[in-house]
């Protein structure tokens, strides 16, 4: 992604925010990733033709799929614009999207996300302590064709005001350039990251609080 297509796309993110699903209407599956060709519509308007034919909820569950996906780019293009990081060179590899420090010991793949559902209510536990939903995404979410058991870099955006408001924390750019500035300066190998079977992982929260004002927090780092 260059500068350019960066500005575009972070922008047009945010103009829809406010029109995007919080969630996905349904449980992340093949199945619905397979009715159209998701990873070719690099446009909004194109998206919706595409979608155009299919049920309300499966309309709304593309619509969420596609949004994130483009911020997961967004996200990927502020952490390679920093000098300690490599992106995967090989685009189609699911194996990692960056790595830290050329250590091919500290290569993540970059998965945003929320506090499932399960923990909102304990979400202030889980923002000490993550070690619980680190465990559900692993165990819940690495199915199917498109997720593998990897070194994973979690960005979980959580807002003490609306879970609707999660949908521009995604997209808070400006918050998430000294965000991932602050994580890059401070990644090291030594690292006390989350450990799962045989790969490590770590989190990085995003945080709304009721007094509209933004902090962030790390596990391993």
């Amino acid at each position: 992604m260059t500068s350019q297509e960066f500005q575009s796309l972070s922008g047009e993110l945010q103009e829809l925010a406010p029109k995007i699903p919080p969630s996905w209407g349904a449980k992340q599956n093949d199945r619905n990733d397979s009715r159209i060709a998701m990873f070719r519509i690099n446009t909004f308007d194109k998206l919706e033709q595409q979608i155009q034919h299919l049920p309300d909820t499966e309309k709304n569950y593309c619509r969420y799929r596609w949004f994130i996906w483009k911020c997961a780019q967004c996200d990927e293009y502020l952490f390679a614009a920093h000098p300690n990081v490599t992106p995967n060179p090989n685009t189609r590899d699911q194996a990692y999207d960056i790595e830290f420090n050329r250590d091919p010991q500290l290569r993540f793949d970059v998965k945003g996300t929320v506090i499932p559902k399960k923990f909102r209510n304990e979400s202030e536990t889980v923002l000490e302590d993550p070690a619980a939903i680190l465990r559900f995404f692993y165990d819940d979410q690495s199915t199917g064709v498109r997720n593998h058991i990897q070194n994973r870099l979690f960005v979980v955006h959580h807002s003490h005001i609306s879970s609707e408001r999660v949908m521009h924390l995604r997209c808070n750019w400006n918050l998430k350039v000294q965000v991932y500035a602050d994580y890059c300066s401070r990644i090291n190998a030594g690292a006390n990251f989350y450990r799962y079977k045989d790969v490590f992982s770590d989190v990085i929260f995003i945080v709304e609080n009721s007094d509209k004002t933004f902090t962030w927090k790390f596990f391993a780092v």
